[in-house]
């Protein structure tokens, strides 16, 4: 029960999802935390007041890692642009169509200007020395 009387959902778990570490905050409401693992793309949702964050890991000298007892809650969110790069069409579900089309077409665009045209199998051969 939180303190204004309400009842906190039962959808909600105090044992973590996964064994990493590595969260992003999705989002507070209705007293709840939703948490989404950077590693796996898994949701935890817990009471707000169950969030105990690694502080250690906010000013970034926690070396405890997936160890660490406190959580290590990223400052910023991934963006679906970076989780769809990673995971591919399964972060796009429920996104709505604009957003699902502009993730795709930034991977694509990303895509072409990075592979080469070129045919040769590693750097140019140097020249010798009697030649410069």
């Amino acid at each position: 029960e939180r303190e204004d009387g309400a009842h906190v959902s039962d959808n909600c778990s105090a044992a973590r999802p996964c064994p990493h570490n590595d969260w992003d905050d999705v989002r507070t409401r209705k007293g709840l935390k939703v948490l989404r693992c950077r590693v796996c793309q898994g949701r935890w949702k817990l009471p707000s007041g169950a969030v105990y964050r690694c502080m250690a890991f906010l000013h970034d000298n926690c070396f405890e890692g997936e160890r660490c007892l406190y959580l290590h809650v990223r400052r910023t969110k991934s963006t679906i642009y970076e989780r769809y790069e990673l995971f591919g069409d399964r972060v796009l579900e429920g996104v709505a169509d604009d957003i699902q089309a502009e993730a795709r077409s930034r991977l694509m665009a990303r895509a072409t200007c990075c592979s080469s045209d070129s045919d040769d199998d590693g750097p140019p051969e140097l020249l010798d020395e009697e030649v410069l």
